[in-house]
C-alpha cells in the first residue's frame, strides 16, 4: 500500500477503516505512530513533517483531535524563555540529555539520533521544562523531574503528538530508577482521556 504523506500543519484524522491497523513511518522510515497495540483507534493527530504510510485507511479532519493538557504547578522561574535556540549536539552522554545553560547548547547522547521522534522530542522538550522546574527551591529533585515530563507531554500534545506516543516515549528512553516517572506520566494521560 505504501505511499507518501506531506503534513503541513498539526493535522487530526478520521480512520476509515478500524479493522486495518495505521503504521505510519517518519522521513528517515522509522516508525512514527502505529495503532497495532491500541486498537481500535478512531482518530489521531499528527504534527507537521514528511511521513510514508504502510498501512492504514484514514482522511483528515476539519481540526485537530484535542486531547486534554496536564495542569502544571507553579513554577519555579516565573519569567523565563525557553531555550528554542540552544544549538543540539549529539555526543556521548551517561545522562541522555543535559541542557547547558551558559553555552547555550543541549547535548544528546548518539543513541538518540536514530530513535522514534516521538522519544527525541519527549525528552527534548523535558529539557525544556527545566526552564521552570529544577532549579529553584520550591519542589524535590523527584518532583522537578516529574513536572518536567508533565511540561512536555503539553508541548507533544501541542505539536500534533497522541497519548500512547506520549506515554511510550518515557517508557523507552528512562532507565528502571525513573519507573515512578514512567508511572506518573502515564496515569496522568490516563486520568486526562
Amino acid at each position: 500500500m505504501g505511499y507518501n504523506l506531506v503534513v503541513p500543519k498539526k493535522t487530526g484524522y478520521a480512520i476509515t477503516d478500524r479493522t486495518v491497523p495505521v503504521n505510519i513511518r517518519d522521513d528517515r522510515g522509522i516508525m512514527f505512530y502505529s495503532t497495532e497495540p491500541i486498537m481500535p483507534v478512531e482518530s489521531f493527530n499528527l504534527p507537521a513533517g514528511k511521513y510514508m504510510v504502510d498501512t492504514g485507511y484514514f482522511k483528515p479532519l476539519p481540526s485537530p483531535v484535542i486531547f486534554k493538557k496536564s495542569k502544571l504547578p507553579l513554577p519555579e522561574i516565573a519569567f523565563a524563555t525557553l531555550p528554542l535556540n540552544f544549538k543540539i549536539t549529539f555526543q556521548p552522554n551517561p545522562n541522555k540529555c543535559t541542557i547547558f545553560w551558559k553555552q547555550k547548547m543541549i547535548v544528546f547522547d548518539p543513541m538518540f539520533l536514530d530513535c522514534p521522534k516521538p522519544y527525541f522530542d519527549f525528552i527534548l522538550n523535558h529539557e525544556y521544562g527545566h526552564t521552570f522546574y529544577g532549579y529553584g527551591n520550591l519542589y524535590s529533585p523527584e518532583e522537578a523531574e516529574a513536572y518536567c515530563d508533565l511540561f512536555a507531554s503539553n508541548k507533544m500534545i501541542d505539536m500534533g503528538y497522541n497519548p500512547s506516543q506520549i506515554m511510550n516515549a518515557p517508557k523507552a528512553t528512562l532507565s528502571s530508577r525513573q519507573d515512578y516517572r514512567k508511572e506518573y506520566i502515564e496515569q496522568t494521560l490516563l486520568n486526562n482521556a
